[in-house]
């Protein structure tokens, strides 16, 4: 066995701090694998694994005679052109991992696993992969499949979720695969799983652009002159909240938040499709979350008396349906999208400083990024189930069912309802063990929605905050503490929380006055952003037509005028084509996809440059769209800023600065026994 050269490892373990400095420091105290050490054929260095049986072989981890083209051939069916990630599974002496770095190029991402830790240091000895692991690029991981760590590697990998979807595939080195089968298995399902998780949120992001963008300019009275979660940044630092979900399991122990002593020593903090069983109860929650889309949760809000001492914290892109029916205080979170909208304030923009909370993929998501906004240690959870617990959709008496209760009869039951809500989608099902042991079925949305919680709670783990699985049903959820919901009282519920600040429901008049100014602004800027791009697209039109002439002369005038238009679209409309390009998510997606192409293209430069005119045609006529549907948005936005401070200037209600901080407050209510 060859010494080990201190400068080669000092150079690979370097290179990995740069992206792991968890895995560098695990190498760095790893006893590294026995290998044999040779030359192949063709100069390149070889290892192999000694065998302890008499008379036995030791087994190489690459090819005896040219490693190199071994790893050419391991890689043959890789497309450049139509792979946006590589897997490889097993990293053996790093070959092909470098073949595939030369044959992808830094624009594909490349992830590398290694099951064996000592093999890694061994190989991290012996050969320099320093300029490989230095690319942003590449991510290697290592570990058995009970070590992998899932929340670290979605946390890590899920702001690639755009090139997962643009092509992804799994490269298993042979010996890996005889080595370690179960740990390639796992980590490939592993991968597989991510990969389904990003699709389903880049659908939903492509899906739901328009929407999302049209609910927040919607939403920009209540974003530009209303109250924010500012006021409630380690409001409750250090004090007990329990986030309430309405998965069936919340029958259980809800409860428990009946009695007055333990109501008013913990937070809580509910979904809106929670707020009505609790309210059932004599419980009334210091928060309601909402983040959805559709007008039709607006329904969970029927009905309810006036809930002055109840805030909605709601992320400005939910339906403004539900802001407007919720019949209490608002606060809303920070969104990038409404702040390019109103534009820096340091320029004269109406934005204001908000303390940003992490945006949620659901309600419950919200829920407890609000528990850490609020400072609060430990959060606990119930009605969290993630699963079908007992065949059951929701909790009874949630507001679903009242939504429902017009479809009951007879023969079309409750039961009936909750258990085809959840074979209707019978091909995303898939079976599990609970908690307890016990078979329970879940699905494919549901998993994804774990699999984030997941990494948020790997997260609090860093940060030494306790999150408490007090659900007592439902999936395990890992990097939480399991406790019953009265043992988790009895431990933390202790003492009573400190008085919450409640916001003023009255909008600032003078902002709002200023964002309708705004907003015309805005479309006229967006009416010049258009006609710029269908100036633009006729230019390029030309330019075709001027390459396959051959006419350079006026090729190169054509685009001395295209590149004018450039820079006034970034110089005095940057921030409208800034907003467009939010809607624009499918011409964007569009446009990465084809520049890998692009980029791929082995043809010649006249080909190529034809290539390149043509996506950028393409990409404009999608931004012309995208100009279309920012018109409608910003108009209809206009219309309801204008009804919003007619309805302001008819209130008698004293006006209350948005900026100033809000001075009524409330104690923590006592509900009714």
């Amino acid at each position: 066995m060859p010494t080990p050269v201190p400068d080669i490892l000092r150079a690979n373990l370097d290179a990995l701090r740069g992206d792991d400095p968890a895995l560098a420091e695990l190498l760095e105290q790893t006893t590294p694998a026995a290998l044999d050490w040779d030359t192949a054929r063709n100069g390149q260095p070889i290892a192999a694994l000694p065998t302890e049986a008499p008379g036995g072989r030791p087994t190489p981890l690459c090819s005896k005679y040219d490693p190199a083209a071994e790893a050419q051939k391991l890689l043959g069916d890789l497309d450049p052109g139509k792979t946006a990630c590589a897997v490889l599974l097993g990293l053996g002496l790093g070959y092909h991992a470098e073949a595939a770095l030369d044959l992808l190029g830094n624009d594909a991402l490349i992830l590398l696993y290694e099951p064996d830790p000592a093999l890694l240091r061994a190989v991290f000895e012996q050969r320099d992969l320093s300029k490989l692991l230095a690319k942003p690029n590449v991510m290697l991981f290592s570990g058995g499949g009970d070590d992998i760590d899932r929340a670290k590697l979605l946390s890590r990998t899920e702001v690639h979720a755009q090139l997962f979807t643009q092509g992804t595939q799994l490269v298993t080195l042979p010996i890996a695969r005889k080595l370690h089968s179960d740990a390639v298995n796992a980590f490939g399902q592993a991968i597989t799983d991510i990969v389904a998780y990003s699709r389903t949120n880049i659908a939903t992001a492509l899906v739901n652009a328009a929407r999302t963008c049209r609910n927040l300019a919607n939403n920009l009275d209540v974003y530009a002159a209303g109250a924010t979660t500012n006021e409630l940044h380690n409001a409750a630092k250090g004090y007990p909240a329990v986030c309430v979900g309405a998965g069936p399991s919340l029958v259980k122990n809800v409860h428990l938040l009946q009695d007055p002593e333990v109501r008013k020593n913990i937070v809580v903090i509910a979904v809106q499709t929670a707020l009505k069983p609790l309210l059932d109860r004599g419980v009334q929650p210091d928060f309601v979350t909402a983040l959805d889309y559709s007008p039709i949760c607006a329904r969970f809000y029927e009905g309810l008396p006036e809930l002055p001492n109840v805030t909605l914290v709601a992320e400005p892109k939910a339906n403004p349906a539900i802001l407007d029916a919720f019949p209490g205080p608002v606060r809303v979170c920070r969104d990038a999208f409404n702040d390019q909208l109103l534009g820096d304030p340091a320029t004269g923009g109406l934005g204001r400083e908000i303390v940003p909370i992490r945006g949620g993929a659901t309600v419950a998501h919200l829920s407890f990024y609000l528990a850490q906004h609020l400072g609060c240690d430990p959060i606990m959870f119930i009605g969290q189930d993630l699963g079908f617990s007992d065949g059951l959709y929701y909790a009874p008496g949630t507001a679903v069912h009242q939504v429902w209760d017009c479809e009951l009869n007879p023969f079309n039951t409750i039961e009936m309802m909750e258990w085809q809500r959840i074979v209707r989608m019978r091909g995303h099902l898939r079976r599990f063990d609970d908690m307890h042991g016990r078979p329970i079925f879940s699905d494919e949305q549901m998993i994804t929605y774990l699999k984030q919680f997941e990494r948020d709670f790997a997260d609090a783990e860093a940060d030494d905050q306790l999150v408490i699985d007090a659900t007592e049903g439902g999936m395990p959820k890992a990097h939480t503490t399991r406790l019953t919901f009265a043992d988790a009282i009895a431990q933390h519920a202790t003492r009573p929380v400190p008085t919450l600040p409640v916001p003023p429901r009255k909008l600032d008049a003078d902002r709002l006055g200023q964002l309708d100014a705004l907003l015309n602004q805005r479309i006229t800027q967006t009416l010049e952003l258009k006609r710029m791009s269908r100036d633009s697209i006729e230019l390029i039109r030309k330019m075709g037509r001027c390459l396959e002439k051959g006419d350079k002369k006026k090729l190169d005038q054509h685009f001395t005028k295209l590149d004018r238009n450039r820079k006034r679209v970034e110089g005095d409309l940057k921030e409208p084509f800034a907003l467009v390009n939010q809607l624009n998510t499918i011409g964007s997606y569009r446009r990465n996809r084809t520049d890998r192409s692009i980029a791929k293209d082995a043809g010649n430069s006249k080909e190529k440059l034809a290539a390149q005119l043509e996506r950028d045609r393409d990409n404009i006529d999608w931004i012309i769209q995208a100009c279309d549907e920012a018109l409608v948005i910003f108009r209809e936005a206009h219309g309801r800023v204008t009804q919003r401070a007619k309805r302001e200037s008819r209130s008698p209600d004293i006006q209350i600065n948005a900026n100033a901080s809000a001075k009524p407050s409330r104690k923590i209510a006592t509900p009714a026994a």
